[in-house]
Formats: structure tokens, sequence, C-alpha cells
């Protein structure tokens, strides 16, 4: 089966936008993670604060001071560009026109934010996740914190980032995306979700419903699992991820969807970053991408089965899995069987014949 390679960058003519520098980009990030940070600090107040009752309080200036910064930073590089004589989108710098968006996004959901609040008061737990105002407020984030990764992907290089630091924009770019997810899906995450620990008598003990209680703990690891997985594979798509790429992203996600709730289930972090390891290994012998597609669809199994292996192992000696053998080895596989699926979706076509008449088989 013929594969057709990634598309190569366009090279960058007279007259084109301008690129950012690594150090640019680096500077990007740095914005990026303030307002990354800020998100996951409120996320934690509306966690375990039960009296928030003004849209005026610390996680809320940590947070939208972090917008504010990445609005001054993107303003200041187009106004330089038209400094330059750019006019127009011509002064946006490559990657950074959805980021420009992002910021206009970002700005009409956090006045309608404020809005709610004065109206509707402030939200708790699981509310603030679904608030029309908030979910502006991800689209936004997710906008602008991937700017330097639009800009590494359009970038005209050989596609085999060779070094961790060269590779560092995309990389992280991806990762605070990934946290981002993480953070908007909280409640379906197996870093602080530990129902496979808790039996079905425990759980009816506790007048909890078993069956819902055993869904919950199932959904929780598939939505990980794509979380963690499918930014890998779509990474591959363009590089070779450098050595400990995969291992920050897992790290990074796990670390900080644990500090939501004050770090309770920490022991989590441990499993994460080992499938991190195992899949930079992989990684490396395999050399997985679109022109290597077994390569790929290996990798794409493999990761979960190395993730959600020693996830409930880690469980397993640490507090005990009180699901039935069945369930917790099926979610394994489960696991490594949608990893596989995805790596499938994110291979192109072979190229159809037109011209031939042969019946398909």
């Amino acid at each position: 089966m013929s594969v057709a390679a990634p598309p190569r960058p366009p090279t960058r003519s007279r007259g084109a936008r301008p690129r950012l520098s690594p150090r640019e980009d680096g500077v990007t990030l740095v914005l990026s993670l303030w307002l990354i940070i800020g998100l996951f600090v409120d996320g934690w107040a509306h966690n375990n604060l039960t009296e928030l009752e003004t849209f005026f309080t610390p996680w809320h200036a940590l947070f939208y001071s972090g917008f504010t910064a990445c609005a001054a930073w993107f303003a200041w590089l187009v106004i330089r560009g038209q400094d330059r004589g750019l006019r127009g989108l011509t002064g946006v710098p490559v990657g950074y026109g959805l980021g420009l968006a992002g910021l206009a996004v970002f700005a009409v959901g956090g006045a309608g934010d404020f809005t709610w609040h004065a109206v509707f008061g402030i939200e708790q737990d699981l509310d603030a996740l679904f608030s029309p105002t908030h979910l502006l407020l991800m689209l936004g984030m997710a906008l602008i914190v991937t700017s330097p990764l639009r800009a590494a992907w359009h970038a005209p290089d050989d596609g085999d980032a060779a070094r961790l630091t060269r590779f560092l924009p995309a990389l992280l770019s991806t990762t605070l995306l990934a946290a981002l997810v993480a953070f908007f899906f909280m409640y379906l995450s197996a870093f602080t979700d530990l129902s496979p620990t808790v039996g079905a008598e425990e759980a009816q003990r506790e007048g909890l419903d078993v069956y819902w209680f055993q869904l919950s703990g199932i959904a929780s690891a598939l939505v990980t699992n794509l979380v963690l997985v499918v930014p890998v594979l779509h990474l591959l798509r363009r590089w070779h991820l450098p050595f400990a790429s995969v291992t920050v992203l897992f790290t990074v996600v796990a670390v900080l969807t644990n500090a939501i709730n004050g770090f309770d289930s920490v022991v989590t972090v441990i499993p994460a970053v080992a499938a991190g390891l195992v899949g930079d290994v992989l990684i490396a012998r395999l050399r997985p991408s679109p022109a290597r597609p077994v390569a790929y669809r290996t990798l794409g199994a493999l990761l979960p089965l190395a993730l959600w292996s020693g996830y409930y192992a880690t469980l397993g000696v640490t507090a005990g899995i009180g699901w039935s053998l069945e369930m917790w080895t099926g979610m394994i596989v489960y696991n490594a069987f949608a990893g596989l699926l995805v790596a499938q979706l994110f291979l192109p076509l072979p190229a159809v014949d037109r011209s031939a008449t042969a019946p398909v088989p």
C-alpha cells in the first residue's frame, strides 16, 4: 500500500509573512504557560473553596493577567511588522493568525464571564466546566497556546527534530493544549478518578450505584487515553520526536491534573512518567511515521498498552483494584485498540487509481 508523504512546508518568498525566532516563540510559550497555570489555579479554587462570591479573586487575577500579557505580546509582534512596512495580515507572524483570533474570542468570553458571574453567581464544581462563557475562554486559549505549534509545523525543515531543544516550541505548545483539554475533562480523568480501586461491595456500602460508578472509571480511562495518545500521534505525522518528548507531555498533563485536587491522587503520576519513557524508547526504536505505517500503528497500540498496564499495576500495589480481572484487563485492551484506531485514522489514504476496472475484493 503506497502512502502519501506529509505535505512539505511552503518555502518563503519575497514579501511573505515573518517567522519568529525560537527565542520569540519561547516568549509566547512562557506567557502561554502563565495563562494555563492561572487556569489550573482558578480551577483549584472553584473545586476546593466553597465561598467564592466575587469575580475579583486572586485566582482570576492570575488567570486574566496571563491573558493580558499574551495580548500585549501578540500586539507588539503585529506592530513590529507594521513598522517594518508589512501591512494587514502580512504583518502577522506565521502561525499566529489564529492566535490573534483566539485573543478576540477570549476577550468576548472574559467579558461574558464577568457578566455571567454578576447575574448568576460563581459556579462550583462541574457547573464551572459547562458555563458557555468558560467554553469560549477554552477556545480562545486553545488558539493562543498553539501558535508556536502552527509556526513550527510550517517551518521549512526536514521534519526530523533531532534535538529536544530544537523541538521544544512545538512540544510545549502541544503539551499546553493537551493540559487545557485535560482541564475541561477533569471530571473524566483517570488521574483523579480512582474508581478501579473500589469494588462492588464497598460501593454498595457507601451507597453508590455500582453500575454508574464503574462506568465513570471506564469513561475516565478512555478519555484520558485519547487526551495523551492523540497529541503524540499527531506530532509524529510531522516530526520524528526526540527522546523525552512523550515523557514531558505525559508528565506535565498528569501533574497539572493532579494539582487541581491538591495532589490527592499523585500516585497516578508514576505510570504516566513510566509510559512516557516507554513511548520515547519505542519511537527511538521503531521510528514511526506516515511513511512507516506499520511502525506508526504499532506505536498507536503499544503506547496505551504501556500506560494502562502501568496504571492498573500502580493502583494494585498502592490501593488495590476493586474491579474484576475481566474489567481492568479489558480496559487495557480497549485502550490499545483505541490507540490503534487513532493511528489508522491519522494515516493518509492511498491514492485511488480511477482508471482501474478490476472489481474491489
